[in-house]
């Protein structure tokens, strides 16, 4: 059994790419594309990006349900020499702390990862981590973790990392630093490469965190929860929080292509765009400012969002329950003179 009773929910599960996927047996559903999570985290969140990210600018960067950590280990790959705070928020505390220990492709990643956490995160998590990767070594998803990395968290905790003074502290980490990090790691570390780079975990309701945020972000990935499943990240009201932590050149990238999300976004005066992978649309790109807009949304796509289909989610006090949200919107589209989808589809099918 895991650790956290949440995480009962889940089991990981391999996609397309040989990445680890998160499947939740409460929505029934894969968290990632079974495509490939890590594919998706570069197609979907970092290449749309890309002019941001090339910046030599001090970005801070918003990783809005950052789950097991792929849109964060991709961005990395894109950070070296760069100067960034990237704050990741998420309301399973277990998915952060598992972040650097899940399989990938990306070489060397999870110990940049582990490192880029900091004293604070192994001091407080460290026994909690070992408890985690124990479990789910005895629950079979062993062949989903990173062995070198197992046998680092289980070095750590065997010698009471945590109880150790700073002195010592800094020997086991010197210890690491050669039992366990490869040859081009040690370059990449020595050439401080990562120096720059500051990583904050905030754990909890987005919707609770967002109010407490007073600096405006460079870029928000926004990978909340399928939004017709789960929407209290994707209504009016919480992008309109959300949009008040932005500046006119900000960039909000996702995968979602929902209506009602689309809609807000547009009725809080954002430019709306799509983001595609081999011809096919696969996301929502949003700023303040239409220049950082590629491919704005169709008059089609706009004209959509006019239909019951673009009735947006609300949330006015960031409280609701989802099943709220839903029902309350379920309830505005049928009292709404609006043309249906079903219609609106008909008449542009000809």
């Amino acid at each position: 059994m895991l650790y956290n009773k949440n995480m009962l929910n889940y089991y990981f599960t391999e996609t397309d790419d040989g990445s680890t996927g998160l499947y939740s047996k409460t929505a029934g559903d894969i968290l990632h594309s079974k495509e490939g999570a890590l594919k998706e985290a570069f197609e979907k969140f970092i290449n749309p990006a890309n002019k941001i990210l090339k910046s030599n600018s001090n970005l801070r960067i918003l990783d809005l349900c950052s789950g097991v950590g792929y849109n964060l280990k991709a961005l990395l790959t894109k950070m070296k020499n760069k100067c960034a705070q990237i704050d990741c928020v998420d309301i399973n505390w277990d998915f952060i702390l598992l972040s650097p220990f899940i399989i990938d492709n990306i070489n060397d990643i999870n110990m940049k990862l582990f490192l880029l956490s900091g004293f604070s995160f192994i001091d407080n998590f460290v026994d909690r981590i070992n408890t985690l990767i124990s479990n789910l070594e005895e629950s079979g998803f062993k062949k989903f973790l990173c062995p070198s990395m197992t046998d680092l968290i289980k070095f750590l905790f065997r010698e009471g990392y945590k109880d150790s003074g700073r002195t010592l502290k800094l020997s086991f980490l010197h210890n690491i630093y050669y039992k366990y990090i490869s040859t081009s790691m040690k370059y990449s570390l020595n050439s401080n490469e990562y120096s720059n780079i500051e990583i904050n975990y905030k754990l909890g309701d987005a919707r609770t965190i967002i109010k407490n945020l007073h600096n405006p972000y460079d870029l928000v990935f926004h990978d909340g929860f399928a939004p017709q499943k789960d929407p209290t990240l994707w209504t009016f009201d919480f992008l309109s929080l959300l949009k008040n932590n932005l500046h006119y050149d900000s960039l909000i990238t996702t995968y979602s292509k929902s209506s009602p999300f689309r809609s807000a976004l547009c009725n809080l005066n954002f430019f709306v765009g799509k983001t595609f992978s081999n011809g096919l649309e696969i996301g929502t790109i949003a700023s303040l400012n239409h220049d950082n807009i590629i491919c704005p949304l169709s008059d089609r796509d706009l004209k959509l969002l006019e239909t019951k289909s673009g009735i947006c989610y609300k949330d006015p006090f960031l409280n609701l329950p989802s099943s709220e949200i839903l029902r309350n919107r379920e309830l505005e589209q049928k009292n709404s003179n609006r043309q249906s989808r079903t219609s609106f589809s008909k008449l542009y099918s000809h």
